[in-house]
């Protein structure tokens, strides 16, 4: 026979002892702990302060992971997570997040710096591609996309790297974004980009182990590998500068894209020369439209 000690009484079997443990005012079973209290309160205490549980006071639940518990948290008790406080509403805890996290309300997502929440917000997420490629159908959100896509030579309409090349410089006579120190000087006074050579790797390029690039002896694993990188603009010249040059900026950059994507983040001040990089990008646009066609 089994004996419930507390309550000096005798049972058939363990099984009528669980039995009356589970429904009997002087068991209160914390069964992940197998451990019997004398009370509701003690029990309660005992989930509030064991680290093997997981337990919302205000709702007296005990969750089965600390993930379940925190989901809880916010949905039922507008929680941050971050300060790890609680808030009476709704609003009350965007107000707070709003205030005091880099915080985006639609997504109610917080961001660990300024940079990550201004590149979400400048992404497909908040932002309409509203600039289309003049040589296909593909659209974009920003101008530094659309011409990293015209750059990379996947256009439908043919348009390289090169060409982009070519046609910046032709159109930045007064030297703007290109820097005129990497440039070739013609005799009528205009400039052009330097010679480019197309550079293929053969088998010759097996050092014993990998593929090995002569320009800068970085390693691949595959050929293609290797003429991919040599025909990406890793080794091409600067000929773009920020404009910026009065703030001691003058980062150069080795593609148009580059340096777009440089004056959209605004990062060192290069923001009061948007209007005149944003008039010759719409001019390369055009350009490039004509290209394609």
């Amino acid at each position: 026979m089994a004996y419930c000690d507390r309550c000096e009484r005798y049972f058939v079997n363990d099984r009528a002892l669980w039995q009356h443990e589970e429904n009997s005012n002087n068991h209160w079973m914390c069964y992940k702990c197998e451990r019997d209290f004398t009370s509701h309160s003690a029990l309660t205490q005992h989930f509030a302060n064991s680290s093997l549980h997981h337990y919302c006071r205000t709702c007296s639940r005990d969750f089965d992971d600390y993930d379940s518990l925190l989901a809880h948290f916010q949905k039922a008790h507008h929680y941050c997570t971050s300060c790890y406080q609680f808030f009476s509403s709704k609003e009350s805890l965007v107000q707070h997040k709003s205030a005091k996290h880099w915080y985006c309300t639609p997504c109610d997502r917080i961001f660990l710096s300024e940079s990550n929440l201004d590149n979400h917000l400048r992404s497909s997420t908040h932002q309409p591609k509203r600039f289309k490629c003049p040589g296909c159908t593909n659209s974009y959100i920003s101008s530094a996309a659309l011409i990293l896509h015209c750059e990379s030579g996947t256009c439908r309409s043919g348009v390289t790297r090169q060409a982009v090349d070519r046609l910046v410089i032709s159109l930045d006579r007064n030297n703007v974004i290109t820097n005129p120190n990497r440039l070739i000087k013609g005799p009528d006074g205009s400039y052009r980009s330097p010679a480019s050579v197309t550079q293929w790797a053969t088998l010759s390029s097996w050092n014993g182990r990998a593929y090995e690039c002569v320009l800068c002896h970085k390693e691949f694993s595959t050929l293609n590998a290797l003429n991919a990188h040599l025909q990406s603009p890793a080794h091409a010249d600067k000929i773009y500068r920020c404009p910026n040059g009065w703030n001691g900026c003058g980062t150069q950059f080795r593609t148009l894209s580059g340096l777009v994507q440089h004056v959209e983040g605004a990062t060192c001040g290069v923001k009061r020369f948007r209007s005149q990089v944003d008039n010759l990008l719409e001019s390369v646009t055009d350009g490039m439209r004509r290209i394609a066609l």
